[in-house]
């Protein structure tokens, strides 16, 4: 069963990102999902944590990442996550199928939409470790979610 770690930073900054997530060394920082509303630049294509773009994908059924740092997600190759948006109708999930429960999905769709970046990190077994760095990093909001 597939579980994540969660939480809400308050920037869409790369530097600033890249400061509180590289901040945890015991964490593979290739698998960190990280979800912004801004628009892709340089900067994200060239950061070790790999960003997806909400507003790339608004009309469309689904987002695709691949959790592997700085390579562009491509259908193709292995470890390809694709996270399919959840059901509210008339509200852009921007979480994709993260297995964050609909009463929970909204407090993280409102956070991308007021300029913070939603973090989550795989885990296998027990979260607790992931789940305080998270909150010594600086993430608010941090819950593990399993699907």
């Amino acid at each position: 069963m597939a579980a994540f770690v969660t939480g809400i930073a308050p920037t869409q900054d790369v530097d600033e990102l890249e400061k509180m997530l590289g901040s945890m060394p015991s964490l593979d920082h290739s698998k960190f999902v990280v979800i912004t509303k801004c628009e892709r630049t340089d900067e994200h294509d060239d950061s070790f944590l790999a960003f997806a773009h909400a507003a790339e994908v608004e009309g469309t059924n689904s987002l695709i990442l691949d959790g592997g740092g700085t390579r562009v997600p491509d259908i193709n190759q292995p470890g390809t996550i694709q996270l399919g948006y959840l059901g509210h109708p008339h509200v852009v999930q921007h979480c994709g199928n993260l297995p964050i429960p609909e009463d929970e999905a909204d407090n993280y769709n409102d956070a991308i939409d007021d300029g913070r970046t939603v973090v989550a990190y795989p885990v296998d077994g027990d979260a607790a470790s992931a789940e305080a760095l998270f909150r010594t990093a600086g993430l608010a909001h941090v819950k593990t979610f399993k699907g």
